[in-house]
C-alpha cells in the first residue's frame, strides 16, 4: 500500500469512528501533540474528539458520505456530506489532515450548512 493509500485509509477509518460517535476510539491515528484549528473548541484532540462525539449524538441515525478524497504529499483532504436520518444533506464539510509518517499531526475542518432552497442548481456536491 502506498503512503497516499495508507493515509486515505486512516482518514476514512477516523471519519467512520467520528460519525459513529466514537471519535475518541480513533485518537490513536493522531500524534500526541497534534494541533487542530477549529476555532470553537479548546486546543488538543481530546477536546475536539469529545465535541465530535456530542455532534454524532445530536445527529443520531445520520450518515457521513465522503464525496471526494484527495491525497497530495503529506496532506489528505476529505469533502463530506453530513446527512440526517432522512438522507438529506445538512452540512457540507472539508476535512484537511496533515501527516508525519502514519500519524496525523495537524487537522482543519470547515463546515457549512446546506441551504434548503439554494438558487444554485449544481448543488454543493
Amino acid at each position: 500500500m502506498s503512503d497516499a493509500q495508507g493515509r486515505k485509509k486512516i482518514v476514512m477509518d477516523f471519519l467512520q469512528f467520528a460519525i459513529a460517535g466514537k471519535a475518541k476510539d480513533g485518537i490513536g491515528f493522531f500524534a500526541i501533540d497534534c494541533k487542530h484549528h477549529n476555532p470553537f473548541f479548546p486546543s488538543g484532540m481530546g477536546a475536539l474528539t469529545e465535541a465530535m462525539a456530542r455532534t454524532a449524538e445530536q445527529s443520531f441515525g445520520g450518515t457521513l458520505t465522503v464525496e471526494h478524497l484527495l491525497a497530495d504529499g503529506d496532506l489528505v483532504a476529505a469533502h463530506t456530506a453530513l446527512r440526517n436520518q432522512m438522507g438529506e444533506a445538512v452540512f457540507a464539510q472539508v476535512h484537511l489532515f496533515r501527516f508525519n509518517g502514519d500519524k496525523i499531526v495537524e487537522y482543519w475542518d470547515i463546515t457549512q450548512p446546506v441551504p434548503a432552497n439554494s438558487p444554485n442548481s449544481d448543488g454543493m456536491f
